[in-house]
């Protein structure tokens, strides 16, 4: 075999590798089940790159000031999560649970525990910074590893950004990182004309 024949053998099962690669996602993003979670809101704005949505969603701030409506874990979640330790920085388990139209944060679990009540929980992993305060109130933050996605200048959007009512679809892949999928807004989807 001739080093022609062996580059184009080299190239071929690279672009096949690409392609088989691709066509999982999509296939993933087409089959996976998805389920909605609302976003805080805020009007993002950078200088060199223009307008995009910070995929924050709403119940990942712990404290004792944050909205209670925004959750569903209680303090008594916190405590068992922390156990006899006053803090926790690292990957844990989320859960989401059903609260209407979208799903909300209701459980977490160290990543080797078993996985806890309720067991209608959709299940996904993301980082947790908890502690606990010498007043024994909770304060931290659960990130799911959401980024943002910047939106193109001419974009008309139904709403603006900072006003309540958006929502992120994304794609549940079990025990695995929550994939954005779609953006929404007052229950329906947003086309981007």
């Amino acid at each position: 075999m001739n080093a022609r024949a062996k580059i184009l053998i080299l190239a071929l099962v690279q672009a096949g590798t690409m392609l088989a690669w691709a066509g999982y996602h999509e296939r993933l993003w087409q089959t996976a089940p998805t389920f909605r979670i609302a976003l805080n809101p805020i009007d993002p704005y950078d200088v060199l790159r223009g307008r995009y949505f910070i995929l924050n969603p709403r119940g990942t701030a712990i404290g004792p000031e944050r909205p209670s409506e925004d959750s569903l874990l209680s303090a008594a979640a916190y405590k068992a999560f922390l156990g006899s330790e006053t803090s926790y920085t690292g990957k844990a388990q989320i859960g989401f649970c059903s609260s209407g139209a979208i799903r909300k944060i209701c459980a977490i679990a160290r990543p080797d525990a078993p996985l806890p009540a309720p067991t209608g929980a959709l299940w996904t992993t993301g980082e947790v910074n908890l502690w606990r305060d010498p007043k024994k109130q909770f304060t931290g933050s659960i990130d799911l590893g959401l980024d943002r996605f910047f939106l193109p200048n001419r974009a008309r959007l139904p709403a603006p950004e900072n006003v309540p009512g958006w929502e992120i679809e994304v794609v549940h892949r079990p025990g695995l990182p929550l994939l954005p999928k779609r953006l929404w807004f007052g229950g329906k989807p947003v086309v981007f004309l």
